[in-house]
């Protein structure tokens, strides 16, 4: 008995819609849905990914898929085209036809990228206005129509990006099909084409940002962590799995690019850890439902004598040493303490080469078997700060925003990028910063008497250090004539606020965050800081 399948599309209404209810709502897709959006924005979050959603955009929508609208996501209007997919199997000469599974390679579902959005959207136009008619008159019309609208989507997604170099190409393709075997530079150079091993060499770092064999690390490391998550796997067995021939040499290339030991990531979802931080970093384990057994913070802060700071860190690494900690988390204004450290657990110090709160977080996130947890409270995190910025941005309208730091040394004036308060402020929350908020740098530092005219309609000022002395810079900055100029000033539009600058780093400080600004701006509707 022969059998032929083949997959076919149809069209079952047209519609047009404002989607304004306020409130939470989970959505579960019914049917195959194209949604062109054509006014309007909004919030949206499709099985665990959050969307901008924004004028000219087009989502296909699939039977099962979870959607969340949240609350204060603003409003948008779109063209709703909803379909079927049916699978005709023709068997001796007759077809039977059965709902199909999926849509054969059709479309992507989700944020569909389009080059000609106008075109598109003429085409669902034409498409709603011709629905609407009698289904005797036009049917046929209709139905081509229908499938004109699908190739033309399907045509019409822009091309991939530019890929990297193809002779770096081919050596990561044979690098990770032949991880397992021993990779030199003389081999990759060869299959990159016959390229001097130094030319080959210089050239993939340049695309990829790491030499070759470091790239050869990080692959069998990666396939590493696969094979240690599996019930009774060892460590020989998988260094030898992976492509290194020396247990002790694996183990020292995981423990470099990992931060623990590959007998310890085996243990990671069973661990007790410990944080050694002035950056709140215990926020980052209790925004995933972890509690460490131990928080230190051996910072010797301006102001502290010598004695005092003495007595703190004796009590403190008591404390930490009691706990018995199995992995000790520490920012990098603990790395003098590597060494008392040593004899209590292992410790990874988070890197701060590069100011990347996130980066960190999901770091934390993997060595304590929470990756799933973290994706989903970026994902929350993510969508609550989209509505945040929608709601101050409604409040504030053309005003700006300037946030200022007093310690015992200078006077600190928040720049708009480069930090993780002023990523959040000026690019996520997209709030107007001030004139005077410097560009390029974190952190503008002056002294009272060179303080500017800031011009900004809010103010927000933490006192640091105010053991130091930060409270007598205060006094000192207000009593200059430039402070009464500032419209903030004038008006009454400036407060005193907790350390933002520390609290940036953790994804519940940033919701702190944005409670405090809500509050300040007249928002009664805080937002919450658990999920």
């Amino acid at each position: 008995m022969s059998s032929q399948e083949n997959i076919t599309y149809l069209l079952s209404s047209v519609r047009k819609r404002t989607f304004s209810k306020r409130g939470v709502r989970h959505i579960r897709i019914p049917a195959y849905i194209l949604c062109f959006i054509t006014e309007g924005e909004g919030v949206i979050v499709l099985d665990g990914e959050l969307h901008k959603v924004r004028p000219f955009q087009l989502y296909l929508l699939a039977p099962g898929m979870h959607m969340e609208v949240p609350e204060q996501y603003g409003e948008f209007d779109y063209y709703a085209v909803f379909f079927e997919s049916i699978r005709l199997k023709k068997v001796r000469g007759s077809y039977e036809a059965m709902p199909a599974m999926s849509l054969s390679g059709l479309l992507p579902t989700g944020l569909i990228m389009v080059h000609h959005p106008q075109q598109l959207l003429q085409r669902m136009i034409r498409l709603y206005e011709h629905s609407q008619q009698p289904h005797s008159k036009g049917a046929l019309a209709l139905r081509l129509q229908f499938e004109e609208l699908l190739h033309d989507i399907s045509s019409n997604e822009p091309k991939p990006p530019l890929m990297r170099d193809e002779r770096v190409e081919k050596s990561i393709t044979y690098i990770e099909q032949h991880y397992t075997e021993k990779v030199s530079i003389e081999k990759l150079s060869e299959v990159a084409g016959g390229m001097p091993a130094v030319a080959f060499s210089r050239l993939f770092r340049d695309e990829t940002g790491m030499p070759p064999l470091e790239y050869v690390a990080n692959v069998r490391v990666n396939q590493a962590k696969l094979q240690l998550d599996r019930k009774n796997s060892r460590v020989k067995e998988v260094a030898a799995a992976v492509g290194f021939r020396s247990e002790f040499y694996f183990s020292r290339i995981f423990q470099r690019l990992v931060g623990v030991s590959p007998t310890l990531y085996m243990k990671r979802g069973t661990l007790k850890v410990a944080v050694a931080s002035s950056l709140g970093f215990e926020d980052h384990l209790k925004s995933i439902g972890l509690e460490p057994v131990c928080v230190v913070d051996l910072f010797h802060y301006p102001g502290q004598s010598k004695e005092q700071h003495r007595q703190r860190l004796h009590s403190q690494l008591l404390e930490l040493k009691r706990s018995r900690p199995d992995l000790i988390i520490a920012d990098e204004y603990h790395s003098e303490f590597r060494d008392p450290f040593k004899g209590i657990a292992a410790s990874v110090f988070l890197d701060f080469s590069v100011w990347d709160w996130k980066r960190n977080y999901e770091k934390i996130a993997e060595l304590v078997n929470r990756e799933h947890e973290a994706a989903e409270m970026l994902t929350r995190l993510e969508l609550q700060t989209e509505t945040t910025g929608q709601r101050l941005r409604r409040v504030l309208g053309q005003e700006r925003v300037a946030v200022m730091q007093v310690s015992h040394r200078a006077i600190g004036l928040q720049g708009i990028a480069n930090h993780p308060l002023n990523e959040l402020l000026y690019k996520e929350l997209a709030l107007r910063p001030c004139e005077q908020a410097p560009a390029e740098q974190w952190r503008m530092e002056v002294q009272p008497e060179s303080l500017p005219v800031l011009e900004t309609e809010h103010l927000f000022i933490h006192q640091h250090h105010i053991q130091a002395g930060s409270e007598r810079l205060y006094r000192e900055m207000t009593t200059q004539s430039v402070w009464r100029q500032i419209p903030a000033v004038r008006d009454g539009r400036y407060r005193l606020i907790n350390n933002w600058c520390a609290m940036s780093w953790t994804p519940l400080g940033r919701l702190l965050i944005m409670n405090e600004l809500l509050a300040a701006t007249g928002d009664s509707q805080a937002v919450s800081r658990q999920y």
